[in-house]
């Protein structure tokens, strides 16, 4: 009787069962023309890919080329895990941009992708584009640059969903379950649910970002900072070689903005931790390149100041308030009127 009422109340999307993931490009893309409702226990969203298998509002025909239009690439924070296409901040610049610049957005990210897969997917699109985009963002985050080169080799996608290669048969199971059993998600969800709230549950994985931001991390070694900067210098070249404007655009993540009050107020080592090397290596880059760079990081620490939630529960990516809240920054330092208005 439950697994029936479940199912009349919609609680949890049955005949869903495959993902929105292929195996393609260097390691995994989008696939085309897919909507998927995706049911997770603090959030749920859906998911529209184009006929060009990149995330839209809606699943179809992006009609590139019939007016300018913008490409973005990123990761899990640009392509807006734990959002419908419109709540991303991507989808807000977009539909700014299209409303009051006759400009399109064609966004590329792809969760769980670094510098060098978003880079390759991008030469790969404008190589068989008619039109070249006006221009590319970036959007860097730490996860982004940190692993720069890489290239998921130990992911492989099996219907449609992303799996560690050694242990991907038992949670493909535990996946399929999900999806043709409304009882199972009832107490999966229902089990993690009492963990966030009485067992002293992170609110997200805040140790992922201690060793992200860690001095130790990797990417302080000069010689793979540097092997970073000629990936991307690579990757802003082909950009203009195509006379598109390389813009890069910084994005903190909700973890660190903990971190920094918990440095300030000496909970944590100062020195093993460094928040600014990641945007301080890609503001000093855009500096030297002559490239527009804009840090989202003012207006989201505001927000954090008023005590107000920047990520879900349970998960750190930026909820539907705080992703308002940066794209409309991003329109306002990134819409092409916004020079001619200030004269």
């Amino acid at each position: 009787m439950l697994e029936v009422g479940l199912r009349i109340l919609h609680r949890y999307p049955m005949d869903n069962h495959e993902g929105y993931f292929a195996q393609g490009g260097i390691s995994y893309v989008l696939k085309k023309n897919v909507t998927k409702d995706v049911v997770w226990p603090t959030m749920s969203f859906t998911v529209h890919t184009s006929d060009l298998g990149f995330r839209a509002p809606q699943s179809g025909s992006q009609h590139i080329g019939e007016r300018p239009y913008y490409a973005v690439l990123g990761a899990s924070d640009a392509f807006g895990n734990g959002l419908d296409y419109d709540e991303t901040f991507v989808g807000i610049l977009a539909d700014k941009l299209k409303r009051s610049n006759n400009i399109d957005v064609v966004n590329l990210s792809i969760a769980g992708q670094h510098l060098m897969e978003q880079s390759a997917l991008f030469k790969q699109f404008a190589s068989s584009e008619k039109q070249a985009p006006k221009a590319v963002v970036i959007i860097f985050n730490p996860l982004f640059i940190g692993g720069y080169n890489d290239n998921n080799p130990n992911v492989v996608v099996r219907r449609g969903d992303l799996y560690e290669d050694e242990n991907w048969r038992f949670a493909l199971f535990k996946n399929m379950l999900g999806n043709t059993s409304s009882i199972y998600c009832f107490i999966r969800d229902g089990v993690r649910n009492v963990q966030y709230k009485y067992l002293a549950h992170e609110d997200f994985a805040l140790s992922f970002y201690i060793k992200r931001f860690s001095s130790k991390h990797r990417i302080h070694n000069p010689e793979v900072s540097q092997d970073f900067l000629v990936k991307l210098k690579d990757l802003t070249q082909y950009i203009r070689s195509l006379n598109a404007v390389p813009i890069g655009v910084y994005c903190e993540p909700a973890g660190g903005f903990l971190l920094n009050d918990l440095l300030q107020k000496g909970k944590l080592e100062a020195g093993a931790i460094d928040t600014k090397f990641f945007v301080d290596l890609v503001q000093n880059f855009c500096a030297e390149e002559g490239i527009q760079f804009v840090n989202t990081a003012s207006v989201v620490q505001e927000r954090y100041d008023k005590g107000e939630k920047l990520n879900f529960d349970g998960d750190g990516h930026y909820n539907g308030p705080t992703s308002q809240l940066v794209g409309n920054y991003l329109y306002d330092v990134l819409n092409p009127d916004r020079e001619a208005k200030q004269k």
